[in-house]
């Protein structure tokens, strides 16, 4: 595995990149992590994928694992754009992009452009739903004026808990408190119909994070799309079953 940083868009980005031999199946593979991770969650795939000859790329987004935070209140389009130019700089082509729950945003707004780069989508758990944009700004109000309660390090655990009874992933870095407020409240359902490519949709069926049900909502509103549900698994299906996940992944990828 190689560790690599670049300058895009003014900011320090990381990443993970592990290259095949001679043997490269001309397949390459790009993943997008969840808020409040890193690439690191991903490494456990590597294994089974080497075996494949794939070329593999782990992007720490910024604000995420070693790569800069934003200076501005960045949106999920900002992102997608981080995206588009790390593609770009490293020449990269035949992508199959693989995005969990925030990464998951991204790549539904990178599918939606349908750009010459992209081969097909695996969506894991893919947050960008809002099924009632009141609640989510009532709940965002709140999340502010009870951020300073949670400040004192032994707060943090209950923040945490918080967060995610909200429904909102957990805001490790309080810097990216507008930033994740700004992500969320985008309701990306609008452009599912858009996506031409092929879509590989993998939920956990006790997923507590982003509900089975939006899952459902993008396997009929995508076109060209596939849902596959692990019922053992929570938000991090490739973690909890990740076996079953592998061997989706790949079928999908191989097809």
């Amino acid at each position: 595995m190689i560790n690599n940083q670049i300058i895009i868009n003014d900011l320090l980005i990381n990443y993970y990149s592990v290259l095949p031999g001679k043997k490269s199946t001309n397949k390459t593979l790009v993943f997008l992590h969840g808020w409040g991770v890193d690439s690191k969650f991903w490494f456990s795939l590597i294994p089974e994928l080497i075996n494949k000859n794939y070329s593999l790329y782990f992007l720490d987004l910024p604000g995420f694992g070693q790569s800069q935070v934003p200076n501005t209140v960045y949106d999920v389009d900002d992102y997608k754009k981080i995206v588009y130019e790390f593609i770009k700089k490293l020449g990269l082509k035949s992508i199959n992009l693989i995005g969990h729950s925030f990464g998951g945003r991204i790549a539904l707004k990178i599918a939606a452009d349908n750009p010459e780069f992209l081969e097909k989508v695996i969506l894991i758990g893919a947050a960008g739903i809002i099924h009632d944009s009141r609640k989510k700004k009532i709940l965002t109000i709140i999340s502010k004026f009870i951020k300073p309660i949670f400040k004192p390090g032994f707060m943090q655990p209950l923040r945490k808990k918080f967060y995610i009874l909200i429904g909102s992933e957990y805001l490790e870095n309080i810097k990216l408190s507008k930033i994740f407020t700004k992500v969320v409240m985008e309701d990306l359902s609008p452009f599912f119909s858009r996506i031409k490519k092929q879509v590989l949709i993998i939920w956990g069926g006790n997923d507590k994070i982003t509900p089975l049900d939006d899952g459902k909502m993008m396997n009929k509103i995508i076109p060209k799309s596939k849902l596959i549900v692990f019922e053992k698994a929570g938000h991090f299906s490739f973690v909890d079953q990740p076996e079953e996940f592998i061997k989706e992944l790949i079928k999908f990828i191989n097809d």
